[in-house]
């Protein structure tokens, strides 16, 4: 333990307990899902995003306490290990450089600078946000839709081999969606998605809980 940790000592992001940055407890509330935004490709999230669960997200976005990266992405791991996930390298989903330097982080790519070295796969940075969008948590799904068009672009060589792409949360998929095209336009494809949680109205095809490993899925193409 740190001397800072004697000075403030850590409490649950989702309940408060003091002792941890993310408890037990709160921890065995998650049900892993499998979600299926596009034919053949899965998205695995380590839970819904609601009560400890979503706290503990606005927490490390918003607070902001980007600390919380290594114990948030505990879960997501696991549920990408029982998925039996065949991944070669993970993708993050970019900020804008204005939002990432209001926010001091990005909160995709310290997920994904923990879960991609412990599923034994590259980091690819290679996608970037071109333009400014509006947040998307008021917005419809068709004008979620219309904020993204355009708005990203992989930039460099894309990595061999099956990539996945990650966010924090996904509610309609727009945005994978978007950063998947611009993965495609750029002559890759994505096999697999990965977020810490799904919100309750998600698009999806065929939801389903992890309850027990060795699922599988196909390795197909995004669109």
């Amino acid at each position: 333990m740190s001397l800072l940790d004697w000075i403030f000592p850590p409490r649950c992001a989702g309940c408060g307990a003091p002792g941890v940055a993310w408890c037990a407890a709160c921890d065995a509330s998650l049900t892993p899902q499998v979600w299926r935004v596009w034919p053949g490709v899965p998205l695995i999230a380590a839970g819904r995003l609601d009560g400890p669960w979503q706290r503990a997200i606005h927490e490390f976005k918003y607070r902001p306490r980007p600390q919380l990266a290594g114990s948030l992405a505990a879960p997501l791991i696991r549920a990408a290990r029982a998925a039996r996930l065949p991944l070669d390298a993970i993708a993050f989903v970019p900020l804008h450089e204005t939002r990432e330097r209001a926010r001091g982080f990005n909160q995709a790519e310290r997920l994904c600078r923990v879960i991609a070295p412990a599923l034994g796969c590259g980091l690819a940075s290679g996608l970037t946000r071109v333009h400014a969008t509006l947040p998307q948590v008021r917005l419809d799904e068709a004008a979620r839709r219309a904020n993204l068009d355009g708005a990203f672009r992989w930039e460099g060589p894309l990595p061999v081999g099956r990539l996945g792409l990650l966010d924090d949360v996904v509610t309609t998929g727009a945005t994978l969606e978007a950063a998947a095209a611009a993965v495609q336009q750029a002559g890759g494809r994505v096999s697999a998605a990965l977020a810490l949680a799904v919100r309750g109205g998600a698009r999806a095809r065929a939801p389903q809980t992890l309850a027990a490993p060795g699922v599988t899925f196909p390795d197909s193409p995004v669109l």
